[in-house]
């Protein structure tokens, strides 16, 4: 009968090693094995299956790849096959199915170690060591990447927005004002907001209406109102009314879209694994076992990884892989689909009610693989009706290929456009060319009426770094329309580091049918400070000066001064002071030209309405947190570590703009401005707003008061020590001469007192510092319960 073993392999009761000693002297395997020759390849069958020593425990210590394990282990023979409990080879890594020599013993599953496919075992010479050599595909495989773990959103509160951006200029007896407005309200339900232009020689406008709702789960977006469509390689964007639903990756901005490079390796033994690539590295540890990375260059294009694997035993293997990334590539199974309906706009800017005819388009791309990414639109009105499919292939290292064609039927007739472009960006160099061809009845929905001409454009690019000397690039386009329209614009340029300084200088020409003209562009930055520069700029004949200081991003002045002067063209002064506080930025500028003086005034910013709470900003983007410190001093409130404009506590707050939608954004408070007895849990928190919606920030809370008080009963003795004590969720015991410690003495807050033979209450008195005992009144029989 085969005794009863245990594994005490990690995790297990480890056996002493006196206790494991004797069992191993006591054991006639392990006097068996020390008769055999060094060397056995495996345990050989028992001399003598029917004899007893057939169907023994052996405790033994366990060596894996050639790799001592920590703990031992007893195994058992029988049949003269090896067998290892099977929750021990487990924890030692190995993924083994199931024989049909496994058994059960005692609840203890038990599975043949020697014998499978890819694994060996034997005892060492001294018969006290098990060796096991296992194949690195039975260990689990590891997968290492970016994480892909969609961030929780922060709680959205109810908001109302409105963002100005006002101008007001005068020159020569005339006056003119323009406003921008963008305003809206927003909930956990969505975005409801409407934009409008007004001038005062020309009325208002509106310009976009709309209800926009998220669903970042599943990176969708709805829109219902004013929107554009999604825009392709062959098809350009239009404006409509109605409703589109479609992928929005931008709902998750911490997930990457398009295909990595993926490096394989294996381990036989626990290893580290380096990666070393161009400006960039990374170390993890792996286990015993195949294994993949999802490797993230720091750029996109082509370039290559080193992998260097170190195994226990300080054997090192080394490969290169090249690789070429392109964010236009969806990774493998992912999909970017968008519908739209609706009604096509005409005379945007112009008219705030003008709609054309219906229209309906779906398109959709596809990742195959992380080399091939598929794409087509259809698309259609009562007018014309256009189609079209498109491929991105990526060869590791040459570069990216994408390739699209559509067609279309209408009125004017049937159409076709097709496009090829390639794109090579390296580390030393980048070069791109593109050509696209359509015919003369090519139209696309919501676009302009053929006019009966065909159209090719061709544009070819590149630069080269030089290193610390600089970098050179070159571009050249042409656009044929028709027959007789050609035009053309080459330009080559030069820019580099001169010490402190920027440097660029540029050649251009352009051509037409009938013209020729060059150029010759040349500018030098200077900084002068943290956020002061100068600059000069020559173009051809004429030279222009400035000398800009930026106003800190919380508050402070700026200012602007330029002058320009020849080529035959009227001299320019200019000068502006700008001030930027938390209600916005508010700019005065003057010019003067040829005579002529004009003035400017400009103020751009925005109000928001966030719980009950009406309060300037700075500006209004994407998204926004109300800042509130409970305390009655101000603090100062930082966004990325950098300080806004404004300081919230003493009942006020701040509202801190430019929040990233759906990524995490870190708001905190100085606490060198807040008092000591101010609690303050956390003084950095992370928000994850939506887009266009508002989160509430809330820091510290009312001040803290600690106190010492000592209880005594209705008769004035001092209550026992060792008391359950509970006080504002906090609980205690009484010590030694009836004191008690809280943390916030609040004055009126209830002591409970609780013993075996006692139960009171006591009311912490309005001067808890007093030192006087607080008498602890005895609860009453129902008070008790």
């Amino acid at each position: 009968m085969i005794p009863t073993i245990t594994c005490p392999c990690r995790g297990a009761q480890r056996m002493p090693k006196g206790a494991l000693l004797a069992l191993m002297m006591l054991s006639p395997a392990a006097a068996v094995a020390a008769d055999e020759p060094p060397g056995t390849a495996a345990i050989p069958p028992a001399r003598n299956p029917a004899a007893p020593d057939s169907r023994l425990s052996i405790p033994v210590g366990v060596a894996l790849n050639g790799r001592s394990l920590d703990d031992p282990c007893l195994i058992a023979r029988r049949d003269g096959h090896l067998f290892v409990p099977t929750e021990a080879a487990r924890q030692w890594g190995l993924d083994l199915p199931p024989l049909a020599g496994d058994f059960t013993l005692d609840g203890q599953a038990f599975t043949v170690l020697d014998g499978r496919a890819g694994i060996t075992a034997r005892l060492d010479a001294s018969g006290t060591t098990l060796l096991v050599d296992a194949d690195h595909r039975l260990f689990p495989t590891a997968h290492f990447g970016p994480a892909r773990t969609p961030l929780a959103r922060t709680r959205i509160v109810p908001a109302a927005f409105l963002g100005y951006d006002l101008s007001l200029i005068g020159a020569d007896g005339r006056t003119a004002v323009s406003a921008y407005l963008d305003g809206g309200i927003s909930g956990a339900w969505g975005v409801l907001g409407s934009t409008a232009a007004v001038q005062s020689h020309g009325g208002g406008v509106r310009l976009d209406t709309s209800f926009r709702r998220d669903f970042p789960d599943q990176r969708l977006r709805l829109v219902i109102g004013d929107t554009l469509t999604s825009a392709g390689d062959w098809n350009l964007p239009v404006r409509f009314a109605g409703i589109r639903l479609g992928t929005d990756f931008s709902l998750t901005p911490n997930e990457i879209t398009y295909p990595l490079p993926v490096l394989r390796g294996s381990a036989a033994l626990p290893s580290v694994v380096d990666l070393v690539a161009a400006n960039s590295g990374r170390r993890f540890d792996v286990q015993p076992g195949d294994f993949t990375v999802d490797y993230q260059p720091t750029f996109n294009g082509a370039g290559s990884v080193s992998m260097t694997i170190r195994d226990a035993a300080g054997t090192l293997r080394t490969v290169t892989q090249n690789f070429y990334t392109s964010p236009r590539l969806l990774r493998p199974g992912l999909d970017d689909f968008s519908l739209e309906a609706g009604f096509l706009r005409k005379d945007y800017g112009w008219r705030s009610f003008s709609y054309g005819a219906p229209f309906a388009a779906a398109s959709w791309r596809h990742g195959l693989s992380n080399m091939l990414t598929v794409f087509g639109r259809i698309e259609g009105d009562a007018r014309s009706q256009a189609a079209g499919v498109g491929t991105g292939l990526v060869i590791a290292p040459i570069g990216e290929f994408s390739v699209s064609a559509a067609a279309s039927h209408s009125a004017w007739g049937d159409g076709i456009l097709w496009r090829a472009q390639f794109q090579q960006i390296t580390a030393i160099y980048t070069i791109s060319a593109s050509y696209q061809e359509e015919s003369a009845a090519f139209v696309q929905v919501g676009g302009p009426a053929p006019d009966g001409a065909s159209r090719s454009e061709l544009v070819v690019a590149g630069s080269v770094s030089l290193g610390r000397l600089g970098s050179i690039s070159a571009s050249h386009a042409e656009d044929t329309h028709g027959e007789n329209l050609h035009y053309s614009i080459s330009a080559l340029s030069f820019s580099s580091n001169v010490g402190p300084a920027y440097m660029s200088v540029s050649a251009r020409q352009t051509d037409t049918a009938s013209s020729r003209d060059r150029g010759v562009f040349a500018a030098l930055t200077l900084p002068l400070g943290r956020r002061t520069s100068s600059s000069l700029f020559v173009d051809g004949g004429r030279t222009t000066a400035t000398l800009t200081h930026v106003p800190p991003p919380d508050q402070g002045i700026g200012y602007r001064l330029l002058f320009a002067r020849g080529a035959g063209a009227p001299s320019l002064a200019e000068g502006a002071i700008s001030w930027r506080n938390r209600a916005g930025d508010f700019e005065l500028a003057a010019a003067q030209q040829d005579g002529s003086t004009g003035v400017r005034l400009h103020a751009q910013g925005a109000l928001l309405m966030i719980g009950g709470t009406l309060a300037p900003a700075q500006r209004l983007d994407s998204a926004f947190a109300a800042v509130e410190v409970e305390s009655n001093a101000k603090a100062q409130v930082y966004f990325e570590n950098q300080p806004i404009a404004g300081r919230a506590g003493g009942g006020a707050r701040t509202i801190v703009t430019g929040l990233q939608p759906y990524a995490a954004n870190r708001i905190a408070v100085d606490l060198d401005d807040l008092p000591l007895d101010t609690e303050v849990t956390y003084a950095e928190q992370t928000v994850v707003p939506g887009y266009r919606q508002a989160v509430a920030v809330r820091f510290g809370g009312a001040p803290v008061h600690p106190a010492t008080l000592t209880l005594v009963d209705a008769q004035g003795a001092i209550l026992p020590a060792g008391l359950a004590v509970s006080a504002g969720g906090v609980a205690g015991v009484t010590g030694y001469d009836g004191q008690i410690y809280l943390p916030d003495a609040r004055p009126g807050a209830t002591i409970t007192v609780r013993g075996a033979a006692l139960t009171c209450r006591a009311t912490v008195p309005a001067a808890p510092q007093d030192k006087k005992p607080v008498r602890c009144i005895a609860a009453t029989n129902g008070e008790n319960q």
